[in-house]
């Protein structure tokens, strides 16, 4: 998601960010637009996350793991 892109969101849900001025926000105001960017910010990386590469022998690992006192 482009800078641009993520501003359309807050005016569309906060018209007054789109005029010149000053905004006051409550604490309420303050937490909600928190959690609008912690929300979009949590799906965009859901999306562009990639699964992890599964090792291709596990056993191996494991064996490598007990060595290295890891497990």
């Amino acid at each position: 998601m482009k800078k641009s892109q993520l501003w359309k969101i807050y005016v569309a849900k906060n018209p007054a960010f789109e005029r010149d001025g000053n905004v006051t926000l409550s604490t309420r105001g303050l937490r909600k637009l928190f959690d609008q960017t912690w929300d979009l910010a949590l799906h965009e990386g859901e999306e562009e996350h990639e699964p992890t590469p599964q090792p291709e022998n596990p056993a191996a690992v494991a064996d490598l793991m007990k060595i290295f006192g890891m497990s």
